[in-house]
């Protein structure tokens, strides 16, 4: 698949294979047995890749994948018919396991570190990308596998920026102050996240907000979920609040990547940056996700049915 023909490119450095399933009750020590076993494709840039290829946005994913784990990983995108450029590695790609309680509805989840991705192989994805010819959105999202340092994919980063690509960030939160000296266009942190990145323990809305004063000067939009029931979205000129409606929550596995999906979409049709529709499309597309279980995330009639009822309001 030609980089090329994309405007919107997800990057998935630590791919993982998502088994879920059900058990009625967790009893520690004991053999518990796991009904209504699924398996998805999973990891940030594909969870949002997974979205916009809902949304029918022309979204092409990348990244690594390796060994038994990597080819079924590769099955699953096909049969969602995701268009698909990923590079081979010598070691063997991740699992990760969600078991949710009948009983509670609480989710326990197991996330194992992933492949080590050599040199070379970095190399390979490095050049593919830095040839995207076309003014693209590249969102980066997940963790970082081992031996890919931090100061490597920033400066991967800087280097895209540099190209005229908007660059859009969804890691966790200790890499993401590396990656803000790239000067990504979105970083979307969670309030812990947020709090790591900043170094000060911040929760009201007045406060983000002005912890984040100095971090307008490098990134173009900040949005940081889970504060106060909500989620900040602030640009150099605007600051918006928004809320989801009452729902029965069923899983919030790849609620964060639906929401970097939603604005992703917004901000690409769009040839204004439109920071309350953006907003408004980042909760939708969570609240679909919420409402489905294990990992098989939300659907376009879905995101479309919650647009209307997100809360919005200009601080």
């Amino acid at each position: 698949m030609d980089n090329t023909q994309h405007r919107l490119i997800t990057v998935t450095l630590n791919p993982v294979l998502d088994i879920t399933g059900e058990v009625s009750k967790v009893i520690p020590n004991e053999k518990n047995y796991v009904e209504d076993e699924r398996r998805y494709p999973g990891g940030n840039g594909i969870n949002v890749a997974r979205i916009l290829n809902r949304l029918d946005a022309h979204c092409l994913a990348t990244g690594f994948l390796g060994g038994s784990i990597g080819s079924e990983l590769l099955h699953l995108m096909q049969t969602e018919k995701l268009p698909l450029k990923f590079f081979p590695i010598e070691d063997n790609s991740r699992m990760g396991i969600t078991i949710s309680s009948v009983e509670t509805n609480q989710q326990t989840r197991f996330s194992f570190s992933g492949p080590v991705i050599t040199d070379e192989e970095f190399k390979v994805l490095e050049t593919f990308l830095l040839e995207t010819s076309n003014e693209s959105i590249i969102i980066l999202g997940g963790s970082f596998p081992r031996e890919v340092s931090q100061e490597k994919v920033s400066l991967l980063f800087q280097k895209l920026k540099r190209e005229g690509h908007r660059c859009i960030v969804d890691v966790p939160g200790k890499y993401l102050r590396e990656m803000t000296k790239a000067k990504p266009f979105l970083i979307k942190p969670n309030l812990i996240e947020f709090q790591e990145l900043v170094n000060l323990k911040v929760d009201s809305i007045d406060e983000v907000i002005k912890a984040a004063s100095e971090l307008k000067k490098d990134v173009e939009l900040i949005c940081i979920s889970s504060v106060e029931g909500g989620a900040l979205l602030i640009s150099k000129n605007e600051i918006w609040f928004g809320s989801i409606p009452k729902i029965k929550v069923k899983t919030t596995v790849g609620a964060g990547d639906s929401m970097v999906a939603g604005m992703s979409y917004m901000i690409n049709k769009s040839s204004s940056i439109d920071v309350k529709e953006i907003l408004r499309w980042g909760l939708a597309a969570a609240c679909a996700t919420l409402i489905t279980t294990g990992t098989e995330l939300g659907h376009q009639d879905k995101i479309l049915e919650f647009l209307p009822q997100i809360n919005l309001k200009k601080i």
